[in-house]
């Protein structure tokens, strides 16, 4: 993250969007996340009428159908929290989806990258539905931390729509 208090254009955020495409294996599992996403917001949606009280809409969906077809990726990377064995691999994915709260996907990146991976982690996918300043700022000292220790951090806004890199920094 940089440093300086000055502002981001939307230039600055879209030239950042525009580097390198994550790896094939990524993309199928952003795909998987956006079918997921597309049925939960169909008339496949389940809403728990008791949640609604509160004027909060929560809705359940079949995180382990959505983790039973990502599982495969486990031969490429690090899936987290699907993960079989620790720190292995050079690349690590981090599920913050459904359920799973942001401020927790941002969590286990750096328990993760730190902890568990420490002498194998190079880059992190952190694959979310959410986007969350509040949570992201938080972790800023984190970020720096791993950034410096030579790590690339990718962030994949995921929607039934569509998905985009958010940029950690500036530089690409």
């Amino acid at each position: 993250m940089n440093d300086s208090r000055d502002l981001w254009t939307v230039g600055d955020v879209l030239d950042a969007m525009s580097g390198p495409n994550p790896p094939d294996y990524v993309m199928e599992i952003v795909n998987e996340i956006q079918a997921w996403l597309s049925s939960a917001v169909s008339e496949e949606l389940i809403i728990d009428p008791t949640d609604m009280a509160g004027g909060e809409r929560q809705w359940t969906a079949d995180l382990e159908y959505l983790f039973s077809r990502i599982e495969w990726a486990g031969r490429y990377a690090d899936l987290v929290p699907l993960l079989k064995e620790s720190g292995s691999r050079e690349d690590v994915i981090i599920l913050s989806i459904g359920p799973i709260l942001l401020d927790e996907g941002m969590r286990m990146m750096v328990d993760h990258a730190a902890l568990f991976a420490s002498e194998t982690c190079r880059r992190i996918w952190m694959i979310s539905d959410t986007w969350i300043i509040g949570d992201i700022l938080s972790y800023v000292p984190h970020i720096k931390a791993l950034l410096s220790k030579g790590i690339q951090l990718h962030f994949l806004l995921v929607t039934p729509w569509g998905y985009s890199e958010i940029p950690w920094t500036r530089e690409k």
